[in-house]
């Protein structure tokens, strides 16, 4: 089932409750008496019906709200459960009192009064029920589904993505691992390796064998558990209004003594203490919440982090995967005179197009990017770890590291000064050579990984927001040094445990709950006050119990998160507001003063108000952020 374009993942037993709690919603609203021609009136004297309609959503569908609310009153603890409760109880009491002393030949105004508080005693639950199917709906919609990992041994053909942990134990090949050794560079395994989930294989054919899932780290601890500010604030406006309006039993109780009159105003009053819509107050924005995360494709697997979200005071980004990309990319290419760098990227695209040499599939991407057409390769051959060669144009091309270029007759000389300044900030290089007629250098091409995409917005914004930031990087690493001024990140921090737990908790005194951006293992030094996010294609595996978890790798996202946070906290509030507020001028002050006005549009109406004011979260863009460009 969808709607608003998302998949709504209904249980079959929770389609069967929803005509039956939607009943009660459309009965309310047709309960209105415009000028004596109400929807209802052919059937007006079955007053049986919306009785036993009243008794069967309150008693039956919604056994688990009022099992819910005794246990919390017998614990003494008084929320929205216990309100929703005496309300829909109240209404339901009054309509069978109003039964009980219906006179013979009752007119139309008085068999709709029956009618209006047995179907509005319903809808107090029915809404409830509503919105706990939906929240259930959403949080089976917005789970990220997993892979199965699979066991024993596999075999990963050339240019495939390893799909878990695993141990070689045949083959040799160039991986690109985002979670190995050298950030995002390719590195050599060979049998009795170690290769990460995530990581593309190069020209080789590798046989794995499976590692097993150790689980979450955080599986195994116990944080200390956090309370949703905003849940504490709706109970006790809760609380307040049932004593408001226990007050004003006891009130009419003392001015007006006991007779069997006061049963009506008092049940009424009872009854209208509990706003139509509390039971979507907290449920539809969180519905939708889910759903706007499950669009940026983020797991929410605990909607208490966004309270803990609204707390934090720092962002502390993993070293791997989070600011640097998951794959190396082509940066620049030095030439010697009579070459272009067009030409020399066209050619070397060329060669790469016929395998999977890791670096050759970047230089192919950065070919595609710009559209250039490149000529058939053959006679085809790889190097493992040194480079690789092919014949294009009738020319044979070889690319590759300085000593395979250099053993094949190449002399690197006349570019060595420009390549050791390349390498002296942290860049990989990439030799260029023409083997015929003669051999000779024609340039290099440099690789590296100056940022993620979005990395340099997602700071600023951060900043913006009165946020800290921090990355774990090696501070004596040139290219990690050269990509904090790069971004303007706040602070670098080493991965030395020993210098990080102390640099991790003098950043949470100054600045507060730290919010751990990590694509790789948890680091150490953090805390029960910190929250974790787990971030990249691996990290699904490796952190299976975080709380929140994207494999979407696009650091934005972090700004995303934080501004869902916020923005949950104002539907919450607005519809409280709402609620209340649209109970008390149209339902409870009417009633106290003595009006007779039919309320049961104005209610229905309550609710569709409340559910169109949290679909404002549709507004949000897939990413919130504009793309930097560097």
């Amino acid at each position: 089932m969808r709607w608003q374009g998302m998949k709504l993942d209904i249980a079959p037993a929770d389609m069967l409750r929803m005509p039956v709690l939607l009943a009660p919603l459309l009965l309310l609203a047709m309960t209105g008496n415009w000028w004596g021609l109400s929807p209802l009136k052919p059937i007006l004297k079955f007053v049986w019906a919306p009785l036993a309609l009243a008794v069967f959503v309150q008693l039956v569908l919604g056994l688990p709200i009022y099992l819910r609310a005794l246990g919390k009153l017998v614990r003494l603890r008084i929320d929205t459960d216990l309100l929703l409760v005496v309300g829909a109880t109240a209404a339901l009491a009054l309509a069978s009192w109003r039964f009980q002393h219906l006179a013979y030949g009752a007119g139309t105004e008085q068999l709709l009064l029956i009618w209006r508080d047995a179907v509005f005693g319903a809808s107090i639950i029915a809404v409830a029920l509503l919105g706990e199917i939906a929240l259930r709906s959403a949080q089976r919609s917005a789970l990220v589904p997993l892979k199965p990992t699979p066991k024993g041994r596999i075999v990963i053909a050339p240019g495939d993505f390893i799909p878990c942990d695993g141990i070689v134990r045949d083959g040799a090949s160039e991986v690109q691992d985002p979670a190995g050794a050298d950030d995002v560079f390719p590195i050599v395994v060979k049998a009795g390796t170690r290769v990460n989930a995530g990581a593309r294989n190069g020209d080789g054919v590798l046989t794995l064998e499976v590692l097993e899932q150790v689980g979450s780290p955080l599986a195994h601890g116990k944080p200390r558990p956090m309370r949703d500010g905003l849940v504490s604030f709706v109970n006790w406006a809760a609380r307040i209004m049932l004593v408001i309006a226990l007050a004003i039993v006891i009130w009419r109780l003392w001015r007006y003594g006991t007779d069997g009159d006061m049963m009506v105003p008092i049940l009424h009053t009872l009854a209208l203490a509990t706003p139509l819509g509390l039971g979507l107050v907290m449920t539809a924005p969180a519905s939708e919440v889910l759903g706007a995360a499950r669009h940026l494709g983020v797991e929410i697997r605990d909607l208490a982090v966004l309270h803990r979200l609204r707390q934090i005071g720092a962002v502390v980004m993993g070293h791997r995967g989070v600011l640097m990309p998951d794959r190396l990319r082509v940066i620049s290419a030095q030439c010697v005179d009579g070459v272009t760098g067009t030409d020399l990227m066209r050619r070397v695209a060329a060669v790469a197009q016929v395998g999977h040499d890791p670096w050759g599939m970047a230089v192919l991407e950065f070919a595609v990017g710009y559209r250039m057409r490149l000529r058939p390769a053959t006679s085809y051959h790889y190097v493992l770890g040194q480079g690789m060669s092919a014949w294009v144009d009738r020319q044979e091309i070889a690319v590759g590291t300085k000593r395979f270029v250099e053993g094949r007759g190449a002399n690197c000389a006349p570019l060595d000064p420009a390549a050791s300044l390349a390498l002296s900030q942290g860049r990989r290089v990439r030799w260029v050579a023409e083997m015929t007629p003669t051999p000779r250098v024609i340039g290099f091409i440099v690789f590296g990984a100056p940022s993620a995409n979005g990395a340099v917005e997602t700071v600023k914004n951060l900043t913006r927001l009165g946020l800290q930031t921090a990355w774990l990087a090696r501070p004596d690493d040139a290219a990690h040094v050269a990509l904090a001024k790069h971004l303007k990140i706040g602070k670098v921090f080493s991965e030395k445990p020993e210098e990080l737990i102390k640099n991790l908790a003098s950043l949470r005194k100054n600045a507060g709950p730290l919010l751990i951006v990590t694509a790789d293992v948890v680091p150490d030094g953090i805390v029960a006050s910190d929250l974790i996010l787990a971030f990249g294609r691996r990290i699904m595996e490796q952190l299976p119990s975080s709380a929140l978890a994207t494999t979407r790798h696009d650091p934005r996202i972090i700004v995303d998160l934080i501004r869902l946070a916020a923005r949950h906290r104002q539907l919450v509030l607005t519809n409280f507001v709402i609620a209340f507020a649209a109970a008390a001028l149209f339902a409870f002050l009417p009633q106290f003063v003595g009006s007779r006005t039919d309320l049961g549009s104005y209610e229905v109406a309550i609710v569709l108000l409340l559910a169109t004011s949290s679909l404002s979260l549709r507004a949000m863009p897939t990413t919130a952020n504009e793309v930097d460009e560097e």
